[in-house]
């Protein structure tokens, strides 16, 4: 059979291999930050080593891969490839990779995809951002066609879990956020900031929640820059600030007390050549950076320059964890209802393990879908990829819903009379009897 998406014919296990920011520090994980672009690479390259299904989870935080396997010797295969790929791809050596990442398989792989997507295993404790970060994490794979039955399963029942929590729970009441702390530290640098210049360099998600933030603190100069000015510029109408171009940075320096930066550059924006010559213009009047950015902004050698000082994510991290306490008794909660949810999820893939007739019918009809595209794309003349992509998601997502209406009643039914009719339904015994002819034909 051709079944590209679904090989419920051999044990199937999901994985995840990742680091994170308990796992290792930022200077190592800006170096395995996948950027938008890095993103479809790393998924064909999954793809064309026979990983059909894989997710690639990116953040400032983490950078996690998740992937599925027919039995465990094809698990650790996996791994090194991908150890090989990220070593080439990004120049690290091969003890980062093994000092500072971790390789979840089955009920602990989607147990921490559950936590991810919940807020449970971020560096603020229930942060909203981070739900978002996974759908879009999942989008992306979906439109370059790697992922099929096991992730879409997973995934979507991550997002219910999630939901779960968000509202069986108080984990969420009152979010946290980076961009949250980021306002907090620098209360706590200044005290009041209503008197205070800001210069924001981004005009993206991160840089947009700090700024309602900062907008609220009453500060009198807030000065938003951007490579994409007219980015900057309906980001000041927004929040009324002041668009500059990004070459004025040099001198907005001059003006304002602080910098927060969140940009998508993969090299550093400010230097600490630049920073130490605006400082005489200063006449060393202190200046404090927040660089909430993955891969970071500005130079950790800015530091080192009197009266500057730069706070970087994992300078965050400390702060964030004077407010677990308070979120200690929603974690909890919020940890029970996911063991829940990872024993129900664990039960219904033993089910699909354990029915072949489950199996039989997801053979069928991704046969059939796969077919009858081919023999529509064949009919076709100038078809584009994109469209052909679009077909090809369309088709798959009408045959998972179909699938799961049948293979639902199969599990909550399960009786002698409909297992019957299913069977007569998608041939099953008469698929069986062909491949036994056909192996003692081989005999």
């Amino acid at each position: 059979m051709t079944s590209d998406i679904l090989l419920l014919e051999k044990n199937m296990h999901i994985n995840v291999f990742g680091l994170n920011h308990n796992t290792a520090p930022i200077e190592i994980r800006e170096k395995l930050y996948c950027s938008e672009s890095d993103v479809p690479v790393i998924l064909k390259k999954l793809k064309d080593w026979g990983l059909y299904e894989s997710v690639v989870i990116s953040t400032c935080n983490r950078t996690e891969i998740y992937f599925c396997s027919d039995d465990s010797n094809n698990s650790e295969e996996s791994i090194k490839k991908i150890d090989a790929f990220l070593m080439e791809h990004f120049g690290v050596a091969l003890d980062w990779l093994k000092n500072y990442t971790y390789r979840f398989c089955d009920e602990e792989a989607y147990r921490h995809l559950f936590l991810v997507a919940s807020g449970l295993d971020s560096m603020v404790i229930g942060e909203p951002q981070i739900l978002g970060q996974v759908k879009d994490a999942y989008r992306m794979a979906t439109f370059h066609n790697t992922t099929g039955f096991f992730l879409d399963k997973a995934f979507h029942k991550t997002f219910n879990v999630a939901k779960r929590i968000r509202t069986e729970t108080r984990i969420g009441y009152n979010p946290l956020s980076i961009s949250s702390m980021a306002i907090e530290l620098s209360k706590k640098i200044f005290g009041e900031l209503n008197r205070k210049k800001i210069l924001v360099i981004g005009a993206g998600e991160m840089c947009e929640i700090a700024l309602k933030y900062f907008k609220k603190e009453g500060l009198t100069g807030i000065f938003i820059t951007n490579r994409t000015f007219q980015h900057a510029q309906k980001l000041a109408e927004d929040i009324t600030g002041i668009p500059c171009p990004l070459q004025d940075i040099p001198d907005l320096l001059t003006k304002v007390d602080m910098v927060l930066s969140s940009t998508g550059s993969e090299k550093p924006i400010i230097d600490k050549e630049l920073v130490v010559s605006i400082m005489k213009k200063r006449k060393n009047r202190p200046l404090f950076f927040i660089d909430i950015a993955m891969p970071r902004d500005i130079d950790p050698e800015v530091n080192h320059i009197e009266n500057v000082y730069l706070y970087d994510i994992d300078d965050l991290k400390g702060l964030s964890q004077q407010h677990l306490s308070d979120r200690l008794k929603e974690s909890e909660k919020a940890h029970t209802i996911i063991e829940e949810e990872v024993v129900k999820f664990s039960h219904w893939l033993e089910q699909l393990e354990k029915n072949p007739l489950i199996t039989h019918i997801i053979d069928v009809v991704e046969e059939t879908r796969s077919n009858e595209l081919k023999r529509m794309m064949q009919k076709m003349k100038y078809v584009d990829e994109e469209t052909l992509r679009n077909m090809d998601l369309l088709t798959r997502s009408i045959v998972n819903k179909l699938i799961h209406r049948h293979i639902s009643l199969i599990r909550q039914n399960g009786s002698p009379s409909l297992l019957e009719i299913m069977k007569q339904l998608f041939k099953f015994e008469e698929e069986n009897e062909k491949e036994m002819d056909s192996g003692n034909e081989g005999k």
